[in-house]
């Protein structure tokens, strides 16, 4: 089936959400659809983050193409940023909420008060994104930084292989609890599911 430009969708996304995109096989179910993703490094970048972004829809607005953010508040008024690029963002105020949806993720955040989330991504890049920027090989450093947590809370993936062993070693490295919690996509999914309609103007759902 031949697409033609002028209908396409952009999703632009953290990479962080790869997994889960790969597992809902968008690009199946709706042949107009393209995913790019950017490094989940940029987490830690904002401005190189906003940098990225603008370009992209430089891009897109030669392609013609219709963009989607897949992204939390991952740099400051990054909604009104897309607002103003008439880009459609999908809601959530980080991963952790986009991946276990707004309701669950806020009872964790409300039953246990200093509860410090870690996904895949940063588990297997604690050191790169989070010790060594921050300093945390000192323990003073640590303390100060990780004083107001009481648990590590891992949000677990489908396709994730087993990172319960390296997320004990850094509950135990920063002294606090570790939880586990699935993240199943059917939130993420919904929320795609309702954005990718509204831009096609809700005539083409899920093939």
């Amino acid at each position: 089936m031949k697409t033609d430009i002028r209908d396409a969708t952009r999703i632009i996304a953290c990479g962080v959400f790869r997994p889960a995109l790969e597992q809902l096989h968008l690009a199946r179910r709706y042949p107009n659809v393209r995913v790019s993703y950017l490094p989940p490094v940029l987490h830690i970048r904002p401005k190189q983050l906003e940098e990225h972004l603008r370009r992209r829809v430089m891009i897109a607005a030669k392609r013609r193409e219709r963009l989607v953010c897949l992204y939390g508040d991952c740099f400051p008024d990054i909604g009104e940023f897309c607002r103003l690029r008439g880009i459609a963002k999908v809601t959530g105020h980080n991963c952790y909420e986009i991946l276990l949806g707004a309701d669950l993720f806020g009872r964790l955040v409300d039953e246990t008060a200093g509860t410090y989330f870690l996904e895949r991504e940063l588990i297997l890049n604690f050191r790169e994104y989070c010790l060594e920027p921050l300093e945390l090989h000192d323990e003073q450093v640590r303390k100060w930084c990780f004083e107001h947590y009481h648990r590590l809370l891992y949000v677990r993936q489908p396709g994730d292989p087993d990172l319960v062993p390296r997320a004990c070693e850094l509950a135990d490295f920063l002294e606090l609890s570790l939880d586990i919690r699935d993240a199943d996509y059917s939130h993420l999914e919904r929320r795609l599911v309702e954005v990718l309609q509204h831009e096609r103007g809700g005539d083409q759902g899920p093939r």
